[in-house]
Formats: C-alpha cells, structure tokens, sequence
C-alpha cells in the first residue's frame, strides 16, 4: 500500500477505536464525540482507498456526494455503502453543537454503520478478508 495511503487508514482507524473506546463509558456526555469520531474513521477510509488509487479529492466532509462518487469511479461496489454513509454524514458537523441530542440508539448505530465502512474497505485494499459485501 502508498505510504500516503497507510496514513490515512492510520488515521481513520485512530477513529474508529477511539469511538469505541468511548462508548464502553455508556455516557450521553460523549455522544457527540463518538458518533463524529465514527463520521471521521469513514471519511479517513475513504480518503484512504482514494489516496491509494491516486485519486485527488478536496478537503470535505461529505461523503455521500463528493466522496463516494470519487470511490465508484474505481470501483462501483462502493454503492453498497451509500446508505451507510448517510446515516454517519450529519455527524461531521450538525450534532457537534446544541441543539442537537444524540441518543444510545444513535451511538449504537454510528459504531456499527462505520464498522461496516471500515470492514469494506478495508477489504477492498486487501487488509483484511472480504466475504461477501454488505
């Protein structure tokens, strides 16, 4: 894998562990960081397979319009992952703030739509077994 490209997925797995450890606190406290952190580790994974496709993308958050369709022009498997991307994208900003409650519900879903994220593409830059898609 590119260097530049195993820094990002160094990043966005920073992410995704630093969501979960979170969570094991079972406090609402956090419930904005732990849903931005699994917004952040999909982002970072996607940026990552684009980096290791020399695919050149702008400084955005959003995944489901700007990112995801920069990932089907390599490879258009990537669709399954655009209701999964929805669900996380309003975490990137919306709920950082108040006015915006976040619930258990929330977080359990956030962990699990980006471990989705993570484990597919993961898969499709060969770190890691792929079965079967979503």
């Amino acid at each position: 894998m590119h260097v530049d490209a195993e820094k990002w997925i160094d990043k966005a797995e920073g992410d995704f562990q630093g969501a979960k450890e979170l969570s094991k606190k079972h406090s609402l406290k956090f419930a904005h960081l732990i849903c931005f952190a699994c917004q952040q580790s999909a982002e970072k994974y996607l940026k990552g397979f684009l980096v290791e496709h020399n695919i050149v993308f702008s400084k955005t958050h959003d995944l489901t319009m700007v990112l995801l369709p920069l990932c089907l022009e390599v490879d258009e498997e990537f669709k399954v992952l655009h209701k999964h991307l929805k669900i996380l994208e309003p975490y990137a900003v919306e709920f950082r703030y108040p006015g915006e409650e976040i619930s258990r519900l929330n977080i359990s879903e956030a962990l699990e739509v980006a471990t989705k994220v993570r484990k597919f593409v993961r898969g499709k830059l060969g770190l890691e077994k792929q079965k079967r898609l979503l």
